[in-house]
Formats: structure tokens, sequence, C-alpha cells
């Protein structure tokens, strides 16, 4: 099976990540397609697409699967709802014209695409889009607009933009102009009452809910619209309480958004928030062009950074952050006549937080010390799909465990596990000065202040079921200072992180709620089917190595294809419940190889739905050596 797997992708890498053409995601064509109601037909699997049919020709709802209708001789037009590649799976095998919404060019233009697959991986901010195609498709036509209406046989077909599933969305209202029938197809937009198919994609940035705003918002928007059928890509055709439908859906979505805020939570829901201060108030916020704030007699804040001087002189810096850190750290050596920096302690995997290190490696040349867990990506940018990352390794001098003390001159540090805004996160306990100290990255924040927490998102492998994990743990330990960064310094409140734990569990719940699985910890996230290292490098004739993972985060077992786009299914997997299955696979490549960037995409499936994960690998071929 292993061979098999390795000779296929060389056969794909020959053809310079074009092979997906040949039918990515897609089922055989099959008599399955089932009739809704006269001239209107439903494709098998999921995700379904439509086909409005008017004698023997037939325009297509989004192209998951190629149709095969009777007395369908000819598909002419295809309307798609978004560029997610498991809608439009089937587009490269139709001479169809094919129509997109205008703002889905910028993932379905080759140029754009092309230039999105560039700055992927690694990623420098939060704002990213989801199941992107690997090559763009000149052949599709990015015009539609909201309001637009086509006219097909006796269908007036209007064009709704419906954004939250992805920006570009649409949804279209198609009326009969004989029968007054109206048909909603709502692609992704909606899955069935109260439930969204891959929520992850309404995560357009790292900390606020400006995904699920409109999401919310576009079902409202087709409440309005007194359909008599709602047809959506994933889950049964819906002909019955539509508007009451979109309508709870929405407010679901709306409490999902509210949630999003610890500050919103504990200011407008339980009121009265917890009473605690600031202990350098003119940093919160800032950026680290601040002046330092002295917070006791041997540590000093400015946005990110922490120093802590030891009694002999030598210091150790938290999070130094560029291009601030590389000025300001030597102006408090010299005035405070501080040593060397001799440890740089790195608490989370975002650049912001880490970036100033480098520079500290060839002045100072201290030693790098984090958690095993934050060390990852640190170490090597391309192994793991996540935000906000470097793209040069970080030498890492010690990866300490949860739980683990180590000695830096006078100080006992004790490492943890944090992890809430990012997987990658970990918190130090220390005493300094007198006080009982904790420092704990981008996860607490007073709740004045980014939301109160910095959010969360599929994409840093985040969620509310890891805040709560990390607030019972602050809670145990009770500190006397809360070392958060972005300036927000501040005591300990038992009452606040109380509070915390109550709204995670709260945001989980209501997570739970609108996650197809019941578990928003599988449903919010992309990485549960994966390819590690994300990205690899190889020449022609060489081969590369990697890994493929899945993860089950469900309390059932599960049984998955593993599909190549453009390929039968490879292999199959089942994972037990909570377990994750690892598998290597080595991957030669062709001598006819061209140089450049080559993305390969992967679908798994259970049964014939297609599972909500963006599985791809990216592969950049330098050419080959002379050596």
């Amino acid at each position: 099976m292993m061979r098999r797997l390795a000779v296929m992708l060389a056969c794909l890498l020959v053809l310079g990540g074009t092979a997906w053409l040949t039918g990515q995601g897609q089922n055989e064509a099959t008599d399955d397609w089932t009739e809704v109601m006269a001239g209107v037909w439903r494709s098998p699997g999921q995700p379904t697409g439509y086909a409005l049919v008017v004698g023997d020709r037939a325009w297509l709802i989004d192209a998951p699967t190629i149709p095969k209708i009777k007395g369908v001789d000819q598909v002419e037009k295809v309307l798609l709802t978004h560029h997610h590649r498991d809608s439009l799976a089937a587009v490269p095998l139709l001479t169809a014209n094919v129509f997109a919404p205008k703002a889905s060019a910028a993932y379905l233009d080759p140029k754009l695409v092309a230039r999105y697959w560039r700055e992927a991986i690694p990623l420098r901010n939060s704002r990213t889009a989801y199941l992107v195609i690997a090559k763009g498709l000149p052949t599709i036509v990015c015009s539609l607009s909201d309001g637009q209406t086509l006219t097909f046989g006796d269908w007036r077909i209007e064009v709704i933009a419906t954004p939250g599933h992805s920006p570009d969305h649409v949804a279209y209202l198609a009326e009969n102009t004989k029968d007054k029938k109206k048909l909603l197809f709502v692609g992704d937009a909606l899955a069935r009452r109260g439930k969204l198919w891959s929520p992850y994609t309404t995560d357009w940035d790292h900390w606020t809910d400006a995904g699920l705003r409109p999401a919310a918002e576009s079902l409202r928007k087709l409440a309005k619209l007194e359909a008599d059928l709602v047809l959506p890509a994933r889950g049964p055709v819906i002909d019955r309480d539509i508007a009451q439908t979109c309508r709870f859906t929405a407010e679901l979505i709306d409490e999902n958004a509210f949630l999003r805020s610890y500050e919103r939570y504990t200011r407008d829901r339980l009121k009265n928030p917890p009473k605690y201060r600031f202990l350098a108030p003119e940093q919160a916020g800032s950026n680290g062009s601040l002046p330092w704030s002295r917070l006791s007699k041997n540590l000093w804040l400015t946005g990110n950074t922490y120093v802590l001087r030891s009694k002999e002189g030598p210091c150790l810096v938290v999070d130094p952050w560029d291009p601030h850190s590389e000025k300001q750290i030597p102006k408090l050596q010299k005035d405070e006549q501080l040593g060397r920096v001799e440890v740089v302690l790195c608490s989370h995997a975002h650049f912001d937080h880490y970036d100033g290190t480098y520079v500290l490696l060839q002045r100072d040349k201290p030693e790098v010390w984090t958690l095993d867990e934050v060390a990852r990506p640190l170490a090597d940018p391309f192994r793991l799909r996540a935000p906000f990352l470097d793209a040069r390794p970080l030498p890492i001098a010690k990866r300490l465990r949860d739980g683990e003390t180590v000695r830096w001159r006078e100080y006992e540090l004790k490492f943890h596990f944090l992890p809430g805004q990012s997987l990658f996160t970990m918190g130090v306990e220390t005493t300094i000065d007198g006080k009982r100290c904790l420092f704990t990255a981008d996860n607490f924040f007073h709740h004045d202040l980014y939301s109160g927490t910095g959010g969360w998102m599929g994409l840093n492998r985040s969620g509310p079921t890891l805040y709560e994990q990390s607030a019972r743990k602050v809670l145990a330990l009770a500190p006397d200072w809360i070392l958060a960064e972005h300036g927000s310094a501040m005591e300990f409140n038992a009452e606040d992180f109380q509070r915390r734990i109550t709204w995670a569990q709260v945001s989980g719940k209501v997570a739970d709620d609108l996650s197809g699985s019941g578990d928003h910890r599988h449903d919010w996230n992309p990485h549960h089917v994966r390819i590690e290292p994300i990205l690899l490098r190889g020449q022609p004739g060489g081969s590369v190595s990697a890994e493929l993972v899945v993860e089950n985060l469900l309390k059932r077992s599960r049984k998955l294809s593993i599909q190549l786009d453009g390929h039968e299914p490879t292999w199959s997997v089942v994972v037990a419940p909570g377990k994750t299955h690892r598998q290597p696979i080595r991957l030669p490549l062709s001598n006819k190889l061209t140089t450049g960037r080559h993305v390969f995409t992967f679908t798994a499936r259970e049964v014939q739905a297609v599972e909500p994960s963006d599985t791809f690998l990216i592969v950049d071929v330098a050419e080959k050596s002379n050596k």
C-alpha cells in the first residue's frame, strides 16, 4: 500500500500540480441523482449539487460530481455558491460555462491562487482562506453580484450574497414563473436547523466574530425570501418551517459570536465584572515602543516583552518583539546597568512574541527556552499549518515538559502547558521580588483588552475547552500577579478566573450545538486530517518524506477513506475514539518535475460524506543539483 501511494504521488508530481483537474473530490458518475421535484435533481453524497433541467439541457448549482441525469444531453451553465474545492470538484470535466461570485476571484483566478499558496506557508497573519483549489481555473468567470438575475426556461434565478461560511458565498433563489414555486439553493450557508458544516471556515481572523456575524445576517436575509424549499449542500432538503429554521440558526450563530468575547460575557451577561488592576496601565495594548515600565525592583515591561534581572546582573527576556526590542533592550541594559541577555523565553508561537530573538541571538547569544509543545512550530515553521509564524527556524536550547522546573540564576522557573488563544502556548511560574508571578502569554488579558482573552479559532488549534483547562490551572496556582502580554500585567483575581471557567464552559456548549457532529473540537478544526510537514523541499529525481496524521476527537470510532485528489481512494484508516493515527509516507520525485511550488490537495470521506478538514501538501522543487 505504501509503495502504491508513493508511485501514485510521483506520477502526480510530474504533472506539476494539475492532476487534481482529472476529478478532484468527486464520486463516479452514477444514476443516483434523485428528482426533488419536476425538473430539479439532487446529486448523491455530500456535498450535494443540484441541477435545474429544461428539456434536454441543465444548469448546475455547484458541481461536486458529474451529473448523469436521464434525458439530459447538455450542461449549459454552472453556478457556484463559493470557492471551496469540494463544491466545484467536477468543473474541469465539464464543457459548460462556469460562473462564480465576483469575490471568488481571489480564490479561483490562477494568478491570485498562486499568490495565495506562496503566502500560505508560513502564514504571517490569520486572515486566510480554507479549502482553496491547488491551481486556479481560468475558465471560471467570477462576475456574479448580489441581486443579479438570470433566466433559464421558466426559471428566474436571483443571486443572493450570503457571506459567512466564506467571504464570497452566495445563494440562489430560483422561482418558477409558471407555478411560482420558490427554491432556495443555499450551498453551505446552512446544513440543517441549528447546524453549520465546518464552522471553522467562519474564522475570518483569530480573535473576533468577523465571519460569524455575516453568517447570521445572511440567514436572516434568507428567512425573508419566503422560499418553498431550501436545498443545502449538506443535509436534507428543508420543506417546512423555513423562515423559523433560518432565524433559529442565525440566533445560535449570534450567540456563538457574542461568546467569542469574554469581555462581553462578563460585562453584559454576568454583570459586575471583577475588580482588578493593571500593574502598568500605561502599557495596556502597547506594541513595545513605549518606555519601559518598572513593575518591581528586578522586572520591567514594554508591550509584549518582560525583562527580568538577576542579582549578578545578567538578564532573562520574555518574548522580544521586533522592531522595538532591537532598540529597547539595549537601552534598558544601558540605563539600568544590566548584564547580557542569557536566556530568552518564548511564550507561544506567534511571531510578535518571539521575532526579536533573532537579533538577540546575534548580539548577546542567549539560550532559547520554551515548552516542548511551543518549540514544535518555532523550530520547524514548515511542519504545521499555523498562523503568525516566522519563516526562520528558531534554535531551541531547552525544551521543557509540562510541570518541569528549571533554574536560572536565583529563580526557579516552572513551565506549564497553558493553551487557549493557541495550542502552542506555555505559562511560566516563578517568584520575583517577593511576588508569585505567572507569565500567561496572550491567554488572559484584563477584560478591557482584546476581548479579555485574545480570542480563539480553529486555525490556531484553540478553543473554549482549552481555555477552561488553562483557567482551572491558573485558579489552582493562584499567583499574586498575572503577567499577560500586550501590556496586560495585572493583579490576580480568583473571581475573574472562575468566571473565565464558566465562560469557557458556556462557549463550548454553544459551539457544540452549532457543530454537525455535536463536538466543536472536531468541527472547528481544519487540521484533524493533515500531512506533516505541510511543506516539503526536493529536487527532480530525489524523494521527500512525510506523515499522514488523522486525529479522532469524537467519542466514536471513525473509518475514513483518504484520497489524493484526482485518484481513487488510496487507503482506509480506522481511528479509535480519542486516538491519533500516524502513517509515514515517502514520495519519490520524477526527473521531469519542474521547478517551483506544487500544491496537492487531499479529500477524506466518511461513507459518502466529505470530511470537514482542509488537507493539503506543498512541495517546493528546486533545480536538480549537479553534485
